[in-house]
């Protein structure tokens, strides 16, 4: 399996979309590579655009399971939709130090972050980028979570 996990000068990026490369890991031979993601040139995809080539060199180089600290909702979603495996990088883990085996899975949105400003994205010509069944209500998107977790509610 060929693990994708964000990074940043050569560390855990602590947010999967901010990240400006991936290390990739095949589990079979262990074999490592960076490659990083490239700008967007069109100002006007500034959000859905760099999320979409994400997405995009993902499924370019056959990666199947995704490693991260943080992510989105909406990206989340989209990841889920996609047939990829989520799995939840280990506190204080160096990524040299990273042992695959070990990663727990993440299998519910419970584990995304909500965007405050997901309501206002009208950019999206990607809609499984961007669509996110938070922006279809009227309330704060971080509301709309503690009420959630309050009531055990999972989507």
């Amino acid at each position: 399996m060929i693990y994708a996990i964000p990074c940043r000068d050569n560390q855990l990026s602590n947010h999967f979309s901010k990240a400006p490369a991936f290390l990739l890991i095949d589990s079979d031979n262990q074999q490592r590579q960076l490659i990083h993601i490239p700008e967007t040139l069109d100002e006007g995809e500034k959000h859905c655009g760099k999320k979409s080539v994400r997405l995009n060199l993902l499924q370019q180089h056959q990666v199947q399971a995704i490693v991260v600290k943080n992510i989105g909702q909406a990206m989340l979603s989209t990841l889920f939709k996609m047939g990829m495996k989520v799995f939840a990088y280990p506190q204080r883990c160096p990524l040299d130090a990273l042992d695959l085996s070990q990663l727990q899975e993440v299998t519910d949105m419970s584990y995304a972050r909500p965007s405050p400003n997901k309501t206002s994205h009208s950019c999206c010509h990607v809609k499984s980028a961007c669509t996110s069944s938070v922006s279809a209500t009227k309330l704060n998107p971080r509301t709309l979570d503690k009420l959630q977790r309050i009531f055990n509610i999972h989507r």
